[in-house]
């Protein structure tokens, strides 16, 4: 096959080519288009409102939903009160929840910083069967309470101390997102349920200076329970108030019109333990 030779002469006929005019406009084209999306995305960056943020930043520290802002009425008032447009939920959502989520996990890490750590997960159902799953992490302070900070929450495929063990680690990752600082977490805090006992064991291999312990308030429990089947006669007592007191609507009006001032007597709350 002939080696092809460029002289001056082939190239500048190249050049004047069709099939090099568009091919130089097409890529000419290609580096305009980027700049425009640079310069878009910066003035998007650069139009973010302040007023926009400090609603979105108030309205999830006051635990309200943001879609309480397409409330025709309410969205008028705060128009009216504020002389402001009231942005849509999807705005807020799309365009301030990260920038917040991510300033208010700096001041978080700013406070621990590298301070000793203790965790606790606690699992619940919701309404709709599913598992949800909330970590919880403090500081441990020598004279003093330390601070305390919802880090993370999860629903969880299954309730087991695979999903618990995985979920510790990925909210220890999203606290120290440069590289988990392994011998900082001393305490595991947790439920007495098997598949937390279980993760707790299988954490300690990867957090060598953390000590597991189990909520003490179900050992009370347990004691109060055994005091409770001891004493027959003052058990019975307890439950017949709770039947009068708590079971009888119409009792609980005379009671209330007889004595206004009086509370009624306290519910006696019977948790279960799992063992």
């Amino acid at each position: 096959m002939p080696k092809l030779i460029l002289t001056k002469s082939y190239v500048s006929q190249h050049i004047k080519s069709d099939k090099h005019i568009k091919g130089l406009a097409r890529y000419e084209h290609q580096i305009n288009r980027k700049q425009q999306q640079l310069l878009t995305a910066t003035s998007n960056i650069s139009k973010k409102s302040s007023f926009n943020k400090d609603l979105c930043e108030a309205f999830i520290s006051a635990n309200i939903p943001l879609y309480k802002l397409e409330n025709p009425k309410f969205k008028t008032f705060l128009e009216v009160y504020t002389k402001n447009d009231i942005p849509s939920e999807s705005t807020l959502r799309k365009g301030y929840v990260d920038d917040i989520y991510n300033e208010t996990m700096d001041k978080i890490r700013k406070i621990i910083s590298d301070k000793t750590i203790w965790v606790s997960i606690d699992e619940t159902t919701d309404v709709q069967g599913r598992y949800i799953a909330n970590v919880i992490v403090g500081t441990l302070e020598v004279n003093n309470a330390g601070n305390i900070f919802l880090l993370n929450s999860e629903e969880l495929e299954k309730a087991n101390h695979s999903t618990i063990s995985k979920l510790f680690d990925r909210s220890m990752s999203i606290f120290w997102p440069a590289g988990i600082q392994h011998d900082n977490v001393l305490l595991f805090l947790s439920d007495t349920a098997p598949y937390m006992v279980k993760s707790g064991e299988v954490l300690k291999s990867l957090y060598s200076k953390m000590i597991h312990v189990t909520c003490v308030v179900y050992g009370l429990h347990r004691v109060a329970e055994e005091v409770r089947s001891q004493f027959h006669v003052v058990d019975k007592v307890i439950s017949s108030v709770k039947k009068i007191f708590r079971k009888g609507p119409s009792r609980l009006l005379v009671f209330k019109s007889e004595a206004p001032n009086l509370p009624l007597p306290p519910e006696p709350i019977i948790t279960f333990h799992i063992s």
